[in-house]
């Protein structure tokens, strides 16, 4: 079920133009990954589907009977931090917004903070903000979630600890849309990858997808040999090479190994894997796939 349409959106601050005709459709019980560089519009999108600035044009639809902001949570990549008001105060006033909010126990539960409660916001830690903004964000008991770089300042538990709480949400029917930094996170979790380049959504699929689409696998090996030994090997897209350990991306697997063959005396540890999401952006913008 659709539960959020996003129709012709574009957005420009003077001449410079951030997002061109964005359309999409949001549907229910699914974990949206949108991905980009810095400065692509990430978050230009998400602040206009919340109506905090407004878009050049173009209309933003919550398909429910219900007020979007009764259904909506929101984790922002800024932390907001009040003076003179402690984490259990915080949590009780964001509850007081909804008509029908979590128990303010399992909200306490969620931001793993039940021995600070009677913390002011200002001393609690950057990983400890962030679990405690998580907890703000599903106070209402959203339909849809909003997360922008959530797990930024958590430590790698707390990372964990967080998808593992993402992927009990999405199995009791929420939409997560989520953008981050931590690739490997998303590649694991995401059922759904947006890439937004050049103001557009230049892909939209599945992580799956995008493999087939740019054709790619990754070759690591351990060797004394040189780089330019390789160099000239056909269906190689890139070399990197660190210490005597061999990383290849190659459009064609199977003929890369068999024109190895010469050097497998040579070689140790060879192992073939799928590209990485990392790997998979950043050669999807050196194609220009625009």
């Amino acid at each position: 079920m659709t539960i959020l349409e996003i129709q012709h959106i574009n957005k420009s601050f003077g001449k410079k133009v951030i997002l061109k005709d964005i359309n999409l459709q949001i549907e229910s019980s699914s974990i949206i990954a949108l991905v980009g560089a810095n400065g692509a519009g990430k978050t230009t999108l998400i602040n206009i589907i919340l109506n905090l600035i407004p878009q050049t044009s173009g209309q933003i639809k919550f398909l429910t009977n219900e007020n979007w902001k009764q259904i909506t949570g929101v984790m922002m990549q800024d932390n907001i931090v009040l003076h003179r008001i402690t984490v259990k105060e915080i949590i009780s006033l964001t509850r007081s917004y909804f008509d029908k909010p979590l128990s303010y126990e399992e909200l306490l539960n969620i931001s793993g903070l039940n021995n600070h409660q009677n913390n002011l916001m200002t001393g609690l830690s950057g990983g400890q903000r962030r679990r405690l903004a998580f907890a703000l964000a599903l106070a209402g008991n959203p339909e849809i979630l909003f997360l922008d770089e959530p797990t930024v300042g958590m430590d790698s538990n707390a990372r964990n600890e967080f998808w593992q709480e993402i992927d009990r949400l999405k199995k009791s029917g929420k939409t997560i849309f989520v953008t981050s930094h931590y690739l490997e996170e998303l590649e694991n979790i995401a059922d759904r990858f947006l890439i937004l380049q050049n103001s557009t959504i230049a892909f939209d699929g599945t992580i799956k997808q995008l493999r087939s689409r740019e054709g790619q696998s990754l070759v690591e090996f351990d060797s004394e040999l040189n780089q330019i030994d390789f160099e000239n090997l056909a269906n190689v897209i890139s070399i990197n090479l660190i210490g005597h350990h061999f990383q290849i991306i190659t459009n064609d697997v199977n003929q890369l190994i068999t024109e190895l063959t010469p050097y497998l005396k040579a070689i140790d540890n060879l192992q073939v894997k799928q590209s990485t999401l990392d790997t998979l952006l950043l050669n999807y913008k050196e194609n220009n796939h625009e």
